[in-house]
């Protein structure tokens, strides 16, 4: 039990998977955060300075990429002014911006033009490169309708761009602007915990949709990698959710086992004995219904987190979330997840459950683990 709840150190996670090392700074700015709301206008990008001395910004500019290729060339180039003070942030922002980002930007402009998935440079005499979010010739991705922020572990200069040395807060998340707070990378580790006043919520209130509460279920029988066979009990038996039904574990889906004259997918038989090992060792069971989404999957499964403890009278916070220890163990990638409707509904410390798939799936990247080694 204790492998399956081992959570690595800071140093093993931001120094030998991230990229994040101790070596000198050489390059003194970096970016921390960068904020594009739902209404693409409310965007800005916070840059840090992570020296102990005060640093006139008149020779550097932010460079934005919308071409292809390696030897692309900058769409948008904005020279930055004033002075930005040792161990303090710096905002842009767009000048129709809302009132709420105008009132925390150092400077705007009307050339900040991305909706986020562009990468970005910060250049020095506009020949050197300071510092990158994402990767210059490609659209990454990086951070569309939302606000993505800088780990506190991770706040030096790091050569090449990880998406796992940021975060992403909810779309229209203003509070980190101006400032390099973060939710700390051991809680991201951990996964997303349960409260109390997730137990107080209804499973559901409606035969459509979850409102994100809680069913004590029992095991009944073991299925692959993403799916249990489960007793709800009938509670909830007006809305199709009652006695023995499998449940497929929402957020993820494993390789296949064999099935249907079908070998099995690379992965799939293991990723099916680590659900079953980990399950073995279970006291308690939760399944916890998604807010606003459906109780049921395509094939009329019962669609949820299973939430685990091995302990017999767990706490809230004892309990951990299968999906996330499933993708961070590389069976699986985050699937069927939608990334902005759902992210503002069940959070923990500020962050969606989705977004903490999301970071456990980078964690497994940076470790190469299971599905992570294959090669297409």
């Amino acid at each position: 039990m204790k492998k399956l709840l081992f959570i690595p150190s800071l140093a093993m996670l931001l120094t030998s998977l991230t990229g994040c090392n101790s070596s000198p700074v050489e390059h003194n700015l970096i970016f921390t955060e960068l904020c594009i709301g739902k209404y693409s206008v409310n965007r800005a990008v916070e840059i840090y300075n992570i020296s102990d001395k005060d640093i006139n910004l008149k020779d550097y500019y932010i460079n934005i990429y919308r071409e292809f290729g390696e030897n692309s060339n900058p769409t948008e180039n904005i020279q930055l002014t004033g002075v930005l003070q040792a161990k303090s942030t710096f905002v842009l922002a767009y000048t129709e911006a809302c009132e709420e980002i105008l009132a925390k930007a150092d400077m705007v402009s009307s050339e900040f033009k991305t909706d986020g998935s562009f990468p970005m440079t910060i250049k020095y005499k506009n020949k050197q490169v300071v510092d990158s979010l994402g990767i210059v010739g490609y659209s990454y991705n990086i951070g569309e309708y939302t606000d993505l922020v800088r780990k506190a572990e991770c706040l030096y200069y790091i050569e090449n761009f990880n998406a796992y040395n940021f975060i992403r807060y909810p779309v229209d998340t203003y509070a980190n602007l101006g400032n390099v707070d973060c939710v700390s990378n051991d809680v991201l580790v951990a996964g997303p915990k349960l409260t109390e006043e997730d137990f107080a919520k209804p499973y559901a209130t409606n035969a459509t949709n979850g409102a994100g509460g809680l069913i004590e279920v029992k095991l009944t029988g073991t299925v692959d990698g993403d799916t249990s066979k489960l007793d709800f009990g009938y509670e909830y038996e007006e809305f199709g959710i009652s006695g023995v039904m499998s449940l497929r574990y929402y957020g993820i889906n494993t390789p296949e086992v064999a099935h249907f004259g079908n070998p099995a997918d690379p992965y799939g038989n293991e990723a099916r004995d680590f659900t079953n090992s980990v399950l073995a060792k279970v006291k308690k069971f939760y399944v916890q219904s998604i807010t606003n989404y459906s109780l049921h999957e395509t094939y009329g499964r019962a669609l949820g987190y299973l939430w685990v403890a091995f302990v017999d009278n767990p706490k809230p916070e004892d309990f951990i979330n299968m999906s996330h220890l499933i993708i961070q163990e590389g069976y699986s990638n985050p699937s069927y997840l939608d990334r902005l409707d759902l992210c503002n509904y069940m959070l923990y410390e500020g962050v969606s459950y989705t977004e903490y798939l999301y970071d456990a799936n980078n964690l497994a990247k940076n470790l190469k683990k299971n599905i992570h080694t294959i090669q297409y």
